[in-house]
């Protein structure tokens, strides 16, 4: 199954460009203010979650009005709405999910979203996305082929507790079995060279970051 996740960072991609990510997703979920988005879209969120300390009274009441399931959690808890959500849509079989909506407004948010990506079950697949940005977690042990468009940026950067030893294929700047640390950012502005790019890494999770290519 999969599922858009809306948070409640800034938006900065078109309405037009939401409107056709909700339109191939199985399941909508809001963690709290990221329901103000969807009411702006007139597409009420299956489920909402959170603590509601930031969504609106008028779009909460939209949203108990369209039917929408609102799961409400205590202000004083240990997960962030994000954590919540991302729980929920893996116990109710969402295995990909694309997260919008998760960047702009305050830089320790959208660490902890990162955070939040990181911890979830292995088996789920993540994705933040704008127009003209992605970002997602490539974990240890693995070799990931990805689309690329020639001339995009790419960045990788190393995350969680291990340092990874990584293989980059289809960049300017080839890497072959370089450890990444915290004191070298060797990985920070790539650029692919084709269609495809090829990650290999092990003995640590990898963070990238692309920026999709304006024509």
């Amino acid at each position: 199954m999969k599922a858009g996740l809306f948070l409640g960072g800034q938006y900065p991609s078109s309405n037009d460009y939401y409107s056709r990510r909700i339109s191939k997703m199985d399941v909508i979920v809001a963690a709290d203010s990221g329901a103000e988005k969807l009411r702006e879209l007139e597409r009420p969120p299956e489920i909402l979650v959170g603590d509601m300390d930031s969504i609106s009274p008028a779009t909460l009441e939209w949203c108990r009005k369209s039917g929408t399931q609102i799961l409400i959690f205590p202000p004083e808890k240990d997960d962030t709405d994000t954590t919540l959500a991302i729980k929920i849509l893996y116990e109710r079989g969402a295995l990909e999910v694309d997260i919008f909506g998760a960047s702009g407004r305050r830089e320790d948010h959208f660490l902890a979203t990162l955070f939040s990506i990181y911890g979830a079950d292995a088996n789920m697949k993540l994705l933040i996305t704008e127009e003209n940005f992605q970002a997602g977690l490539i974990r240890s042990d693995s070799r990931t082929i990805m689309e690329a468009i020639e001339g995009e940026t790419w960045s990788f950067l190393p995350f969680g507790s291990g340092l990874p030893v990584v293989t980059l294929e289809g960049f300017k700047y080839p890497l072959e079995g370089q450890t990444l640390d915290y004191t070298r950012p060797l990985g920070v502005s790539n650029v692919a060279t084709g269609s495809l790019v090829k990650v290999m890494c092990r003995g640590g999770a990898l963070l990238y970051f692309r920026w999709l290519k304006e024509f």
